[in-house]
């Protein structure tokens, strides 16, 4: 590649960048309360960079919108007349995996929270948080491609904010082997160290991460790998 080829193609990519950030997030928005769509327009509606592009009720017309609409991102509600939003969500990530999805619920339980991310949500708010978080939400996981949770579900989940997280190649190297399933004596086999290490580690990250639970571990792992793979 000549220089002034690489020059044109890093401009091009820089040009594309800038006209996504000056370009407004186009929303979809589902939820079964038309009350709260239109709390959430309303929300929307004061802001200059943010679009909604279309609205629904349950989880078809989610399917649908994603479909036919031309958007980045939905912001789904959970409780939904024909089917959990889990399950939407899940068949959204399989069909558009690139779709980012933000859960708006009542709900802060940790089965839902933990639900929907496990399906490949990209964030979780509840309710009575969006009127001073939603916009912040929506702007951080559309322009900077980052996963988003309000504080009552990364408090109720045990999730641990990633971005301050500083891992070494050991660590990196133990999530990568949490995520395939094995079990810990097969890991520790991948890796060539005895079990003893191995729980050395694991309580070593689940101290970052803020959590005792393996399964927020995995999910957390998930979610590294998958930032990182971006």
């Amino acid at each position: 590649m000549s220089l002034i080829h690489e020059l044109e193609t890093r401009t091009e990519g820089a040009d594309q960048t800038a006209s996504m950030r000056n370009s407004p997030i186009k929303v979809l928005i589902v939820d079964d309360h038309p009350g709260v769509r239109a709390g959430i327009k309303n929300l929307i509606g004061g802001a200059k960079d943010i679009v909604v592009m279309g609205e629904g009720a349950n989880g078809a017309d989610a399917i649908h919108l994603i479909d036919t609409k031309k958007s980045d991102i939905l912001l789904l509600d959970i409780e939904l007349p024909d089917q959990r939003g889990d399950r939407v969500m899940h068949r959204i990530h399989e069909v558009w995996p690139k779709m980012k999805v933000l859960a708006v619920s009542s709900y802060s339980d940790r089965e839902y929270i933990l639900g929907m991310v496990e399906n490949g949500a990209a964030g979780y708010i509840t309710k009575d948080e969006a009127p001073v978080m939603l916009l912040e939400a929506i702007r951080i996981i559309v322009r900077d491609g980052k996963d988003w949770f309000s504080p009552r579900a990364i408090k109720n989940s045990s999730f641990a904010p990633l971005d301050e997280q500083i891992l070494t190649e050991r660590e990196i190297q133990i999530l990568k082997q949490l995520v395939t399933e094995q079990s810990r004596p097969q890991i520790a086999a991948s890796l060539k160290i005895d079990e003893k290490q191995l729980e050395k580690y694991l309580k070593l990250l689940m101290n970052k991460f803020e959590t005792e639970s393996m399964d927020v571990l995995k999910l957390t792992a998930q979610r590294i790998l998958a930032r990182q793979a971006s």
